[in-house]
């Protein structure tokens, strides 16, 4: 600190009388420092000004307002600071001081950082999250807002215990194996809530798809949860799967790409029929039928020579997978119709059994 004195002084020339006298210097010190906080609060009301001008957010003009006091508070307490230090007020006088303003600069700077905390959850992700109709980031958000309040507290009152002279290595390790003994304790809630987490960065779904989950299930997702997802089957019942299961399994989702699906009619046909005959039947039939994509034609495949029939299957498509079941009903009626009326035989299935004499 004295060789920053005697460099001032240098500095000052014909005004080195000034830091010549403590007590002086630390009264025109702590005046410089109330001038430089109101310096700083006159130029940060300009900034806000011209951020307001220039962006639609509210987040950073809230930073910035809300910065103005701890600033002016900061910039005052350091001031304050520095004079303490060029005064001769004795040991211990001058350490409980220094403790004493050093705690209220981190408790300025605690309660600035909640504050940002809080205008980024309420004007950045509260914003994000009402654009989304899932209510797993709804659910998470208050528990990050209180998780990031107590990170905040926790690592400063550890720093100032550090200024008053507490060791606080027994409270981190405490606190380490705290954390551990919780996170055995609810392993199962956190794979969930992680993948939960993980479903809604991938974007696997959204409330209102259809899924098949690789068990077999097929519903609409009538909620993405923070533990679970919740599945409408088509008999209206509710299904309820964990989504650390559903992070870890296959699922076919319905709509995506698109919400276009193909659909397919299998039937058969007795041995000796064409099956270029088939195709010409079939095709012109399932072409008519309204509420299909034109665009790609119908198809009939023969598949294989089963047991007791030509294997064979009708493909189409929908414009949405919502219409595949009942245009797959229909095509199944017309394909049955059109058979029979073109005197093409649809074999009975056989079983062979072998008798032992």
């Amino acid at each position: 600190m004295q060789e920053y004195v005697d460099q001032i002084t240098i500095y000052l020339g014909e005004y080195s009388f000034v830091t010549e006298n403590q007590f002086l210097f630390a009264v025109v010190l702590l005046v410089a420092s109330f001038v430089i906080a109101s310096i700083a609060m006159i130029f940060i009301s300009l900034v806000i000004e011209i951020v307001a001008k220039r962006t639609k957010s509210e987040l950073d003009d809230e930073l910035l307002h809300k910065a103005r006091t701890p600033l002016f508070r900061l910039i005052v307490l350091a001031g304050l600071l520095i004079s303490t230090q060029l005064l001769d007020l004795g040991g211990a006088v001058l350490d409980m001081t220094t403790k004493i303003l050093l705690t209220l600069i981190y408790f300025t700077v605690i309660f600035y950082a909640l504050k940002a905390a809080a205008i980024f959850y309420t004007h950045g992700f509260e914003k994000i999250t009402e654009r989304t109709e899932s209510t797993i980031d709804d659910e998470i958000l208050p528990i990050a807002r209180k998780t990031t309040s107590a990170v905040i507290w926790i690592f400063g009152i550890i720093l100032i215990l550090g200024v008053w002279g507490v060791d606080v290595t027994p409270f981190i390790a405490g606190l380490g194996i705290a954390g551990l003994a919780i996170s055995f304790a609810i392993q199962d809630s956190l794979s969930n809530i992680f993948g939960g987490i993980s479903i809604l960065l991938d974007k696997v779904y959204k409330v209102g798809d259809r899924i098949a989950l690789d068990s077999g299930e097929v519903g609409n997702v009538a909620d993405v949860g923070l533990r679970s997802t919740r599945l409408r089957t088509f008999d209206n019942e509710i299904i309820i799967v964990p989504n650390s299961k559903i992070a870890n399994s296959k699922i076919k989702n319905y709509v995506q790409p698109d919400r276009s699906l193909r659909v397919s009619v299998k039937f058969g046909v007795e041995y000796g029929t064409k099956p270029e005959k088939v195709k010409k039947v079939i095709e012109p039939v399932l072409a008519k039928m309204e509420g299909i994509n034109k665009k790609r034609a119908p198809i009939v495949e023969f598949l294989e020579m089963g047991d007791s029939a030509l294997s064979c299957v009708a493909r189409f498509w929908v414009p949405d997978y919502t219409e595949a079941w009942g245009k797959k009903l229909e095509a199944t009626d017309l394909i049955y119709n059109e058979l029979n009326k073109t005197k093409i035989g649809i074999p009975f299935p056989t079983t062979t059994v072998y008798l032992k004499k």
